[in-house]
């Protein structure tokens, strides 16, 4: 409190300096006393005072827990971060350690969402957007038979990917099982991939299950033939072969039949 007395007369000083007759009132007083401070002044104050925060990304995509958002504080103890959404409000208290205290945003759904963090009475915050995107399959469950020969008579994977609020319109779509993605194409549980059409759909048509069933089909597979039994994979798209910034669809449920 006295710090922030000594800063109040500082501020005050210089507005007084700088614009004698706006922004600072004086009464009649007893020699020595304080002056009457306007508001103005205080205004200048407390803007001073305001946290400095802010956010990892722009924007994230929907179900992926990436936002990251971080407060600069003088001092330690903890920092209140209140996230609000439609329909959402969540607080989180996280301890600072020097200098600056992150708060880890979870998953969320499509929309624009603000983060407010309070620290010793002082305020700041930041606005994000998490995008509308979306990986669909025209189907979640497949049943394959190991033993067809023609495996044109498969079922046939297809579906479409909007991504960023509008459709994709180049990238790849890849598959693993289980949706182990780590490592990427290098991924022991690589299936394979395909590509985005220009209008935003893929077609892994018969190649998805004959990758499965006869291993091969699709391009760049890690992953032998599989045999009877049943199997989880998940669609994975990317705009390019980086992969920092990824959507996946629901699970897919494959059933080889002997």
């Amino acid at each position: 409190m006295r710090r922030f007395a000594m800063l109040a007369t500082t501020v005050v000083s210089a507005v007084a300096l700088a614009v004698p007759t706006v922004g600072v009132t004086t009464s009649s007083a007893a020699p020595g006393s304080a002056p009457q401070v306007s508001g103005s002044a205080f205004q200048a104050v407390a803007a001073a005072g305001k946290l400095k925060v802010t956010k990892a990304f722009k924007g994230v995509q929907p179900g992926i827990a990436k936002q990251r958002i971080t407060a600069f504080v003088n001092g330690g103890g903890k920092v209140k971060f209140t996230l609000k959404g439609t329909g959402i409000t969540k607080n989180k208290k996280v301890r600072a350690k020097k200098g600056k205290a992150v708060y880890k945003v979870p998953a969320l759904g499509t929309g624009t969402y603000k983060v407010t963090a309070t620290y010793n009475g002082r305020k700041g915050g930041t606005k994000f957007k998490v995008f509308n995107s979306n990986l669909a399959v025209n189907s979640t469950t497949f049943t394959f038979s190991k033993s067809a020969t023609d495996t044109r008579t498969y079922a046939s994977l297809s579906g479409s990917v909007f991504f960023k609020d509008a459709p994709a319109t180049s990238g790849f779509v890849d598959f693993y099982q289980n949706g182990n993605i780590k490592g990427g194409s290098d991924s022991p549980f690589f299936l394979g991939f395909t590509s985005i059409r220009a209008d935003g759909t893929f077609d892994a048509s018969t190649n998805f299950g004959s990758q499965i069933t006869k291993g091969s089909g699709l391009a760049g597979s890690n992953l032998a033939a599989f045999e009877p039994g049943t199997y989880t994979f998940q669609a994975y798209y990317t705009a390019d072969a980086g992969f920092d910034d990824y959507i996946s669809s629901n699970f897919i449920t494959v059933v080889v039949t002997p």
